[in-house]
């Protein structure tokens, strides 16, 4: 009878525990326990790894555990061991893999045979410690050394991570040795989204886009491909030359339906905010048409960004009678938060002008405080991770707004907002402002 995936794997991980705590059938009963030599370890952390990036999230305690009994068997290990240079190479690809570094320093210590290569040590202790601008001049020497070796593609990404800033090019060529090398590893995961992130960022969108479709067709299931979309929806509203809708279509074509209505939501709240109307409009599109109609949070977010960009350009009273029709416990927080917003704007392009609205001093006047409010919320969202203010009692709601002076009806407006679940800016330039800071 064949187990189910799930099942398959947990047995492989408890073999794998048992294998690591050197438990296992004894030919006799007199017979000595085997220990586990550190490459075989290794090799285990190794095949977890991969099968985290594949999407195994379940696989991440078997990780943990690993990393902590392979520590310990370093530590312990007689120096014998590491004449085997599957051992030396073990203890540096799991210094390299999320380990310790203080163990690696202490192997180097205890290293009376040359067994540990003192130029890669080095490296690695600058590297791991914060310093790997200090180590480039090193690494390229010694990483052409190593090409093609167990430990090769590792060293490769990590150069390529130090140069990023200072030598682009030699960085892009090591992400590409690491992917050659290690292909449907994690090594291959973190290179292919670096270059990405590395590519776009310099606008080279000739090699950014290569980069991205075979992220997008190998590795959505990632943990890290949220970080992936983030790039692409940048990629997208930067360089939409580059990136039109056929081509961001295409792109993400192979991707499971759920993570490419994922992309397509952030992808239009970015254009919403950016009043990018037709990116806006195909994106909400697409995420509507990749929707269930029981799927009412993904639809609701796509009416709301629609929305939004037709605030300047349809009747204004339609858009806020829909985005009025948009239940909170279909949005975030954050997009409630820009919901209300957008409604504060279209209510006060609605509003009649009167007086003080006129006077030019006054207006500049409230709309730096309306400014400083915002500041102080924007700090205070980043702190706590929420745009949620805290509940206002009748007694703080202001009163006689409507009568009041232009300003003071505005405040009335912004404080109700704030009792709802946030307050909004009162231009859409504010709005832009505060969100940015969620993409970078």
């Amino acid at each position: 009878m064949q187990l189910p995936v799930h099942m398959s794997r947990m047995f492989l991980a408890v073999g794998v525990s048992l294998l690591a705590l050197g438990v296992g059938a004894r030919a006799q009963e007199a017979a000595p326990v085997e220990v586990t030599e550190p490459y075989k370890l290794v090799r285990s952390l190794q095949n977890i790894q991969d099968q985290v990036i594949s999407g195994d999230i379940s696989a991440l305690d078997m990780q943990r555990f690993l990393l902590e009994e392979i520590d310990r068997r370093l530590r312990e290990a007689n120096a014998s061991v590491f004449d085997d240079t599957r051992n030396v190479d073990a203890a540096l690809v799991y210094a390299m893999s999320g380990g310790n570094p203080d163990t690696l320093d202490l192997l180097a210590q205890r290293d009376v045979s040359g067994n540990f290569d003192n130029r890669v040590t080095s490296i690695l202790r600058r590297y791991l410690n914060g310093r790997g601008a200090g180590a480039v001049k090193q690494l390229k020497e010694v990483v052409p050394e190593y090409r093609f070796t167990t430990i090769g593609p590792y060293l490769e990404l990590i150069g390529a991570n130090a140069m990023m800033e200072t030598d682009k090019a030699t960085a892009l060529k090591f992400f590409d040795w690491a992917r050659l090398e290690a292909p449907g590893t994690i090594i291959e995961e973190a290179a292919l989204r670096r270059a990405l992130m590395m590519t776009s960022r310099s606008g080279d969108t000739a090699a950014a886009l290569p980069y991205a479709r075979r992220y997008a067709r190998r590795y959505m299931n990632s943990p890290y491909a949220s970080q992936f979309a983030d790039i692409f929806v940048a990629l997208a509203i930067d360089h939409p030359k580059a990136l039109p809708p056929a081509e961001i279509e295409a792109s993400l074509s192979l991707v499971e339906r759920r993570r490419q209505r994922e992309i397509y939501l952030r992808l239009a709240r970015r254009a919403a905010i950016n009043g990018d109307k037709p990116l806006t409009d195909f994106a909400s599109g697409r995420a509507k048409t990749l929707s269930e109609p029981n799927e009412t949070s993904p639809l609701a977010l796509a009416k709301l960004y629609s929305g939004l960009v037709d605030i300047p350009s349809d009747g204004i009273e339609d858009v806020l009678n829909r985005l009025g029709k948009i239940p909170d416990q279909d949005l975030s927080p954050k997009d409630r938060f820009l919901r209300d917003a957008a409604q504060i704007v279209a209510e006060e392009v609605l509003a009649p002008p009167n007086a003080d609205s006129l006077a030019q001093a006054k207006r500049d006047m409230a709309d730096k405080e309306y400014r400083d409010r915002m500041s102080e919320l924007a700090l205070d969202a980043e702190t706590t991770g929420s745009t949620d203010p805290q509940p206002a009692s009748d007694s703080q709601q202001p009163a006689g707004a409507e009568t009041a002076p232009r300003s003071q009806a505005l405040d009335a407006r912004m404080d109700q907002a704030e009792s709802l679940v946030a307050t909004g800016r009162a231009r859409l330039k504010d709005i832009d402002a505060l969100l940015a800071k969620e993409s970078e």
